[in-house]
């Protein structure tokens, strides 16, 4: 037999509802402390209808309180364990996406045009706010939510007016997980800028002696960003032999500015990567040689040679080192680590090819404060290099998932808030969320 047990981690206030605690009647709540420990017969994190609000739902065994033997609890304050193991959270369920407000705009009760709102159903926002979720959507069966991203925030702390349910424009807001965006869907000719070396982001387009230090950023060769817009000149002429760039994402921002120059020298944009400035000279064929790469160069422990995150992790893989490192921002500690992303590298190889659609890498490697910042759970196959987290356009985690379950030889899992996304890892064989 198994014990089931619901562990409190943080005080909280179990409820009758999962609603907020200014909804709820005296007797529909019932506070308990960190530490405690209930025997359950069952929970749940969401039913067909969606999540509880960012909610366990969990029934007692062989006991009430105040009379009742189901209860909700917040989820950031309680764990599930089985026979002394946490089932819940798990890798999957702990992992949170979050959305930023990319540009001053409300949030809504109902995803209507805000004109047609009373302004208890409104609460402004500021560019650049952020929220951990405990899911989203962007559509139910009834359809789209006329052009509004729904979410739901995952700690109660965080709650708005008391509620954790919310509709924003989504044209004002994004969703990503683990740094990259997954919801809206990005243009695939978005222009992106590429960094080619050492060099200062500016205020203005001048020389850089003659700017004080706050107009400045450094910025390292292989940095990549996505844009918004890009010029090198205007009505009064060009700047300066400098691009004119406004970064797209709020969390992308240097400094925390959208809008700089850079020396057009040093950089260049590409559009579906194809160099569109500075337009590339035509140059006389040349005999072949050993790859050229462009990305950030770093080491890896257990190796002599240099690594640039534009190399193939695999000789002629579609995967690369900067896919696996974000960037050479998560450079593995150990040899050990390395060997992971290697065999992950082969194994991701294979299912790329059988499906035969580009992979679009959100996780990797993921170095423990990484894993933490995420909310990846604590015994997460990220943190050795052996587990990703990809999408594939025009699939769902699921039908990725299935396409390769019969032959993956580790972890497949799909996400209940983010089903874009499917995990695959080369840890023990198992499946979840299915």
């Amino acid at each position: 037999m198994v014990l089931r047990v619901l562990r409190i981690t943080k005080d909280t206030v179990f409820k009758l509802r999962p609603e907020p605690l200014s909804l709820l009647a005296s007797q529909e709540r019932r506070a308990v402390a960190a530490g405690t420990s209930y025997e359950i017969v069952s929970y749940a994190y969401a039913d067909i209808n969606g999540s509880f609000n960012g909610h366990i739902k969990f029934a007692l065994k062989n006991q009430s309180l105040n009379g009742f033997n189901t209860w909700f609890v917040p989820s950031s304050h309680a764990q599930v364990e089985f026979d002394s193991v946490v089932v819940y959270p798990q890798e999957d369920q702990e992992t949170l996406p979050i959305l930023w407000i990319n540009q001053d705009t409300a949030l809504k009760r109902r995803p209507l045009d805000s004109s047609g709102l009373a302004a208890s159903e409104l609460s402004p926002v500021k560019r650049g706010t952020s929220f951990k979720l405990h899911s989203y959507a962007f559509a139910d069966s009834q359809g789209d939510f006329n052009d509004h991203i729904k979410f739901a925030i995952y700690s109660q702390d965080d709650f708005i007016n008391g509620f954790s349910t919310w509709f924003v424009y989504d044209r004002h807001a994004f969703v990503e997980f683990d740094g990259e965006v997954v919801y809206p869907p990005e243009d695939q000719n978005v222009f992106v800028l590429r960094v080619l070396e050492d060099t200062v982001f500016k205020r203005r387009p001048v020389q850089a002696s003659a700017l004080p230090p706050a107009d400045m950023a450094s910025v390292s060769r292989g940095t990549l960003l996505k844009l918004d817009s890009y010029a090198y000149a205007d009505a009064q002429g060009s700047f300066n032999g400098h691009i004119k760039l406004a970064i797209k994402y709020v969390k992308d921002n240097v400094s925390g500015y959208n809008t700089w120059y850079v020396y057009d020298r040093h950089a260049r944009v590409e559009q579906d990567n194809v160099v569109v400035y500075p337009s590339p000279k035509p140059t006389p064929p040349t005999p072949p040689t050993s790859p050229v790469y462009t990305g950030r160069a770093f080491k890896l422990p257990g190796n002599t040679s240099t690594f640039y995150t534009d190399q193939p992790i695999i000789p002629g893989g579609s995967f690369t080192w900067g896919e696996a490192t974000k960037n050479a921002t998560r450079i593995p500690e150990t040899a050990d680590i390395v060997q992971n992303i290697l065999a992950l590298a082969r194994q991701l190889q294979r299912a790329r090819n059988q499906i035969g659609r580009p992979f679009t890498i959100n996780s990797w490697y993921r170095p423990p404060a990484a894993n933490a910042a995420v909310g990846g759970a604590s015994r997460s196959q990220h943190l050795y290099g052996r587990a990703v987290d990809v999408r594939v356009s025009g699939l769902s985690g699921r039908q990725v998932a299935n396409a390769v379950m019969l032959w993956w030889d580790g972890g497949v899992g799909i996400y209940s808030n983010i089903p874009g996304i499917v995990h695959l890892d080369v840890g023990p064989k198992r499946t979840w969320g299915f």
